[in-house]
């Protein structure tokens, strides 16, 4: 439990499927509510939601699970939210603040805006959080830590209402971002919805290559297997996100394939020094990014660490690195084409700290190399 957090009255969550039910696991397991109300349309999820832990209480229908709510989540595919706000606005109690958590913003809260009921607060809300899996099954308590839960204020927000619903975010261990509603569409655009265009058609054109004859053996290895990871996510909510992301997406669309077009160019002329150019420019950009939320990139530094593929492998080496006081910033596996052992990508916060896991995996017999720093 959060000693610093006093916990509300009751939360209402609206929509138990990944999102919703791991927003009912976190405010349940840190104890930020007396009560967590759930509905969803299938009598069967509901009961699972109420089993797991992921609320105290059922409600039978919309209305009546926000009658009581001094928060209400309404966690439901984006393009179902506004129906899903005007079918339990008329319940909603006074002072009571509703948020979402859809993927756009712009629309959504022109939509919402115009069904609010007097005295209710409406406050955009995105966590960037997720899985490719869905439903309450693939819910987790961890989903939303130390996520960044992007809130979408506008001149109508009252003050105290975004301070209540930012001490609640910050209590689940959320960083809470305010952005205006279509400059989010257009930052998610190009780091959320575009990925998931560019893996989905990596992965049906390696299986359509795969398929049609031409003899190519479908490998999984790691570098694929990293570019088409969400390309398993669900086509249904993808659907939703586009359409309601249409303006936004559409511009990038073209102009990622001029850019993607530009190594068509390069490999076709033999420009060898344009695109080794090209590559570093990307490769800089890529190790710039943080790893962790709050972590600068340049506190960053990369441990690589060949194994042999068995069990306990992982493990062993992130108990070791524990052990020595360091903490793991960041994390990943890439495996040999070839199988049988891979390299793990180990990122930790400093020299000092670098220098201690490195000692403390040589001493169990790991050989260990620092990634050369980009130029």
């Amino acid at each position: 439990m959060n000693d610093r957090f006093e916990p509300i009255g009751t939360v209402a969550i609206l929509g138990l499927g990944l999102m919703g039910g791991s927003l009912g696991l976190a405010i349940t397991e840190a104890a930020l509510a007396v009560r967590v109300i759930g509905f969803d349309k299938d009598d069967q999820v509901r009961a699972k939601a109420l089993a797991l832990g992921a609320i105290t209480h059922t409600a039978d229908s919309l209305p009546q699970a926000v009658a009581d709510a001094d928060l209400i989540f309404i966690a439901t595919p984006v393009r179902s939210i506004p129906a899903v706000f005007a079918e339990a606005a008329a319940l909603m109690k006074p002072d009571s603040i509703v948020t979402d958590v859809g993927s756009t913003k712009a629309g959504l809260v022109e939509q919402v805006g115009e069904l609010v009921p007097a005295g209710v607060h409406f406050i955009g809300g995105h966590p960037v959080a997720g899985s490719e899996k869905e439903g309450i099954d693939a819910a987790t308590a961890d989903l939303y830590s130390g996520c960044l839960w992007i809130l979408t204020p506008t001149e109508a927000t009252s003050p105290a209402a975004y301070g209540r619903l930012v001490r609640f975010l910050t209590a689940l261990e959320c960083r809470v971002l305010a952005l205006d509603p279509r400059r989010h569409d257009e930052a998610l655009a190009l780091t959320s919805h575009l990925p998931q265009l560019v893996s989905s058609t990596l992965m049906g054109f390696a299986s359509d290559v795969a398929k049609t004859g031409e003899g190519l053996p479908l490998l999984t290895a790691g570098g694929f297997k990293d570019m088409t990871r969400i390309a398993g996510s669900s086509p249904d909510l993808w659907v939703d996100i586009i359409r309601e992301n249409r303006p936004a997406l559409l511009g990038l669309v073209r102009r990622f394939q001029e850019a993607f077009g530009l190594a068509a160019v390069y490999v076709e002329r033999g420009d060898w020094e344009g695109l080794r150019g090209w590559l570093g420019d990307a490769r800089v950009a890529r190790r710039s990014l943080a790893a962790k939320p709050g972590l600068a990139p340049a506190e960053l530094v990369e441990l690589l660490i060949p194994v042999i593929d068995r069990p306990g492998v992982l493990s062993e080496i992130t108990t070791t690195v524990g052990e020595a006081g360091v903490n793991i910033e960041d994390l990943n596996i890439v495996h040999s084409a070839e199988g049988g052992r891979g390299v793990i990508h180990l990122s930790v916060n400093g020299r000092a700290g670098a220098g201690s896991a490195r000692s403390a995996l040589e001493k169990k017999g790991y050989r260990v190399e620092e990634e050369p720093k980009a130029r």
